[in-house]
C-alpha cells in the first residue's frame, strides 16, 4: 500500500514537471514607456513554474530614444526544444515642460495712466525647439500671463506683474556745462538748462534754480537746479561758476619760449639745450610720450595744441574741436597724470583758414574754451621757422631777437617737429642774446600775462 502511494506521488511529480516544461513561459516587460533621451531602456524577463528563464532570452529592439514615437521590442525564449516569441510596443515620450523667458523683469514699472508696452518673450522646447509663436498672452489688468503648450501636451506658464508707479528721477541737463569760468566784473549770463521725465516728458518749466554769482569778487559760486516730477521724484544738479581775475596783457619783459607740434625726434635736442642753459620753456604738444614726461619732470610747462592738426576736421564744428582737444589731453594725462588747461589753437586764434570750414567758429571757440576753464595763448614774436625766407637758423635767430622788447610780454613761437632742425640750431644763440641783454626766461603759467591775437573768423 505504501509503495502504491509512493508510486502515485512520483507519477504526479513527473507529470507536473512535464507539463511545466511544455507550457509557454510567461514573458513580461517592466515598462512600456521611456522618457525622451533616456537611456533607461525596458527590461524583458521570462518565467515558468521552475522560476526565471532570463538566461534563455534574446531581445531585439529598434528604439530611438531621441525621437518621440512607437517602437517594438521582440523577445525570443529558446528553452528545451521550444522557441517562444513575444513582441511588445514601447513609447518614447516627452514629459518635459517647455520654457518661457521674459525680456525685462518679472515686475515691470509703468507710468501711471499709461499702457504697458510689451518687452517681449521667447519660448523653447527640448524637442520642438523654438515655439515662441505658440505663446498665448493673456492681459489681466495689472497681470500678464504667458502660456505655451508643446506638441506633446506639456504646459508652461509664467506671469509678469505690472506696477503702475513712476520710480525714475527726472533728468536735468545744463547748457554750457557744469563748470563755467568768467572774469571779474563781467556779467554772468545763465546759459540755460532742460529737464525731462520718463513719464511727464518735458518739465523744463518746473525747474527751480537758486544761488547767485557776485562777479565783483573772485571765487567759485554754486547755482543749484532742482525739479520734481508729478510722482514726487526729485533731481538736483549744480553748476560751479568761477570768477577769476582778468589776465594781465603785456608788459613784464620776460621771454616765454614756446614750441608747437612736438614731441618729435628733435625734442630731445631742444631739451638738452634748455637743460644746459637752465631755461624753462613751454611745449604745446600733440600727444604724450617719453619726451613729454622728461620735459614735465624738468619743470617745463606742458600745454595742449592739437591731436590731428587737420584743419578741415578740427574747425568743421565745435564738437570736432573739443574731440580733438580731448584726445591730446587724454594722451598727455596718460603720460604725466595731469590735464593741462593752457592751450594754443591750431593756426592761432587769428587764423583765417577756419573760414573755409565753419564761418564764425573761432569767435565761438574763444568763448567756449574760456567757459570750460582753458586759457589760450597766441604769440607776438614769430620765429618764422615754419618755412619761407625765414627757414634757416640765422634768419630764425634774427626774427626772434628783433621782436624782443623789455616793455612787453615776449611770447616766441617756434616748432619742434622733426623737420625743424634749424629751430634747434638757433635756440642756444637766442637764449644767449636774451641773457646778455637783461631778459629773463620763464615757462607759461596761469598767471602769465596773456598774449592773444584778434579773432578773424
Amino acid at each position: 500500500m505504501r509503495l502504491k502511494k509512493l508510486f502515485l506521488v512520483l507519477i504526479f511529480i513527473t507529470s507536473f514537471m512535464l507539463v511545466c516544461a511544455l507550457l509557454q513561459p510567461n514573458i513580461v516587460i517592466d515598462k512600456d514607456e521611456i522618457d525622451l533621451n533616456s537611456n533607461d531602456f525596458p527590461s524583458v524577463n521570462a518565467y515558468n513554474c521552475f522560476g526565471s528563464l532570463s538566461k534563455y532570452i534574446n531581445v531585439e529592439n529598434n528604439i530611438d530614444n531621441k525621437n518621440i514615437g512607437e517602437y517594438y521590442i521582440h523577445s525570443k525564449v529558446k528553452y528545451l526544444i521550444y522557441n517562444f516569441k513575444k513582441s511588445f510596443i514601447v513609447h518614447v515620450v516627452d514629459n518635459v515642460n517647455p520654457n518661457i523667458s521674459l525680456n525685462g523683469e518679472r515686475e515691470s514699472y509703468v507710468c501711471p495712466g499709461k499702457d504697458y508696452v510689451e518687452e517681449g518673450y521667447t519660448a523653447s522646447d527640448n524637442y520642438d525647439g523654438d515655439i515662441t509663436d505658440n505663446v498665448i498672452v493673456d492681459k489681466q489688468n495689472d497681470l500678464i500671463k504667458y502660456s505655451v503648450r508643446d506638441k506633446s501636451g506639456n504646459y508652461s506658464e509664467i506671469e509678469r506683474k505690472i506696477i503702475f508707479i513712476d520710480r525714475e528721477e527726472p533728468i536735468i541737463e545744463l547748457k554750457g556745462g557744469n563748470d563755467i569760468y568768467i572774469y571779474k566784473d563781467n556779467k554772468y549770463i545763465e546759459m540755460g538748462y532742460t529737464a525731462s521725465d520718463n513719464c511727464d516728458g518735458d518739465i523744463t518749466n518746473k525747474v527751480i534754480s537758486t544761488g547767485t554769482v557776485d562777479t565783483t569778487k573772485v571765487g567759485t559760486y554754486t547755482i543749484n537746479y532742482e525739479v520734481i516730477d508729478s510722482s514726487n521724484n526729485k533731481t538736483s544738479i549744480k553748476r560751479n561758476v568761477t570768477v577769476r581775475e582778468r589776465p594781465i596783457y603785456y608788459g613784464d619783459g620776460i621771454i616765454y619760449l614756446t614750441f608747437d607740434d612736438g614731441p618729435s625726434n628733435l625734442t630731445g635736442k631742444i631739451l638738452d639745450i634748455l637743460d644746459e642753459e637752465d631755461i624753462k620753456a613751454t611745449f604745446f604738444v600733440t600727444k604724450g610720450g617719453e619726451y613729454v614726461k622728461r620735459a614735465y619732470n624738468s619743470g617745463h610747462t606742458i600745454a595742449l595744441h592739437t591731436y590731428s592738426h587737420n584743419y578741415s576736421y578740427v574747425y568743421a564744428s565745435e564738437s570736432n574741436y573739443f574731440a580733438d582737444l580731448n584726445n591730446v589731453s587724454n594722451s598727455v594725462y596718460n603720460t604725466i597724470g595731469i590735464r593741462p588747461n593752457i592751450i594754443r589753437f591750431p593756426g592761432g586764434s587769428s587764423n583765417t583758414i577756419s573760414r573755409n570750414y565753419n564761418k564764425g567758429i573761432m569767435s565761438r571757440l574763444v568763448n567756449d574754451v574760456t567757459n570750460r576753464g582753458y586759457i589760450y595763448f597766441d604769440w607776438n614774436i614769430d620765429s618764422n621757422d615754419a618755412g619761407g625766407d625765414g627757414y634757416n637758423s640765422n634768419k630764425i635767430y634774427n626774427n626772434v631777437i628783433n621782436g624782443l622788447s623789455h616793455n612787453k610780454t615776449n611770447v616766441v613761437l617756434m616748432h619742434d617737429s622733426s623737420s625743424h632742425s634749424s629751430s634747434a640750431d638757433a635756440l642756444r644763440d637766442i637764449i644767449k642774446y636774451g641773457k646778455n641783454n637783461g631778459y629773463s626766461f620763464k615757462a607759461i603759467s596761469s598767471n602769465t600775462p596773456v598774449v592773444r591775437h584778434g579773432v578773424n573768423n
